[in-house]
């Protein structure tokens, strides 16, 4: 995996594709109804779930995706959208995507989604990671990713030197 034109297809790269037949977000709020009826929209969600109910919402839908008509969802996506990138070459999918949930003021309520890099979740390597924002991403409401180059060079000084998590977060504010 260390052809230079397959990583070039994961560089920060947007994908493009039908919002009618892969609607993830209305799928997703109608995955979440299921079990907090309250919530009328995925922009609003802290309004109607309490944040320590966060876990509990993300949890449901995660397992919700473990359902065969979701399975067989996600497999035809990634047939017609990510296959294509890949060169030919055989791929895996997550056993079922994770649902990432940031809130308003988030560690005022004990929560937080830091930067990470999979291998520090023993994801090993040759993988590519698609995030998939389900409501619009904009200004402080987005996601920070650095480049190929830059994460692995970061990622081999926090194995080297160690980095507690604070350096970490600081370098990565730097190359995202």
């Amino acid at each position: 995996m260390s052809d230079p034109y397959f990583y070039g297809q994961w560089q920060n790269d947007k994908l493009t594709y039908d919002i009618e037949k892969y609607n993830f977000p209305h799928l997703i709020l109608n995955i979440i109804k299921e079990k907090f009826p309250s919530v009328l929209s995925l922009e609003t969600i802290h309004t109607a779930v309490e944040p320590s109910q966060i876990s509990e919402l993300c949890l449901h839908v995660q397992k919700a995706f473990g359902r065969k008509k979701y399975m067989v969802l996600f497999d035809q996506f990634a047939e017609e959208y990510i296959a294509p990138k890949l060169q030919g070459r055989r791929y895996l999918i997550k056993r079922q995507p994770t649902l990432n949930c940031v809130i308003p003021d988030q560690v005022k309520h004990a929560r937080r989604l830091p930067f990470h890099q999979g291998i520090f979740y023993k994801n090993g390597i040759g993988m590519a990671t698609m995030w998939m924002p389900l409501t619009r991403a904009i200004g402080t409401n987005s996601m920070y990713i650095a480049n190929l180059e830059d994460s692995r060079n970061l990622s081999k000084e926090v194995i080297d030197q160690k980095l507690s998590l604070d350096k970490f977060e600081e370098k990565c504010l730097q190359i995202c």
